[in-house]
């Protein structure tokens, strides 16, 4: 039974988010929803961006040299590390998926403005899945932090979600259906899609599950570096 969600956002860790807006806001015109945020703990720092369309970005950058966002830069370099799906609550979503036979770790529902666990890689086809509820929506967060979302520029390009490669298609399609979505099969590439939703996935197959790139419109394609994170593929 598959669950009730909506793809929130991508995320990818840089070194910078500072040094990633080069690429992410100041050449394709992504809007800064607020200002970065530095995690309880310091271990890292976030800012998401939105795009023509309004699927969203999410940078990642270490503040520490032994969190997550520092393990994943150092195992991968910078690159896209997971896909956020919001559901209307999380504990009953986390129970439908391990009753369907997937593994959620650090399941977290202690405050009352955020609560997520977590579907590993394995299990997905190279990224991690972050599954969670979220007690206001981006316009509220911003209220909340005194600031109000930019908008993205005229001329922004549009940010359409991840392509990812996985090995098996059929594994792939089960375990994307699973998480609320709708699947569909052209030959060799699996379309990913929530109604209604601006961001989707793209799966295509490989020899290796691994995340490939971010689909987007309006742009020439850019490639991966250790600066900017994952590479612009042109839809």
């Amino acid at each position: 039974m598959p669950i009730d969600a909506t793809p929130d956002h991508v995320a990818a860790a840089v070194p910078s988010i500072g040094a990633a807006a080069a690429r992410w806001i100041d050449h394709l015109g992504g809007g800064w929803l607020m200002p970065a945020w530095e995690a309880p703990g310091n271990d890292f720092a976030t800012r998401q961006a939105r795009f023509a369309g309004g699927a969203k970005l999410e940078l990642l950058e270490p503040r520490s040299d032994h969190g997550f966002a520092t393990r994943f830069l150092d195992r991968y370099g910078a690159g896209i590390h997971h896909v956020t799906l919001k559901v209307p609550a999380l504990l009953p979503a986390v129970t439908t998926l391990e009753a369907a036979g997937l593994a959620l770790v650090d399941v977290s529902a202690e405050n009352d403005y955020w609560h997520e666990a977590f579907v590993g890689p394995s299990q997905v086809g190279g990224l991690i899945v972050q599954v969670a509820w979220a007690k206001h929506d981006d316009e509220g967060w911003a209220t909340a932090l005194g600031t109000t979302p930019e908008a993205p520029r005229p001329d922004a390009a549009r940010l359409l979600g991840p392509r990812l490669a996985h090995p098996d298609l059929e594994a792939a399609a089960r375990v994307w259906h699973l998480l609320g979505a709708e699947v569909a099969r052209d030959g060799e590439v699996l379309t990913v899609r929530w109604p209604g939703a601006p961001l989707d996935i793209e799966v295509v197959s490989g020899e290796r599950a691994q995340p490939l790139g971010l689909r987007m419109t309006g742009t020439a394609p850019l490639p991966a570096d250790e600066i900017h994170g994952p590479a612009v593929l042109v839809a």
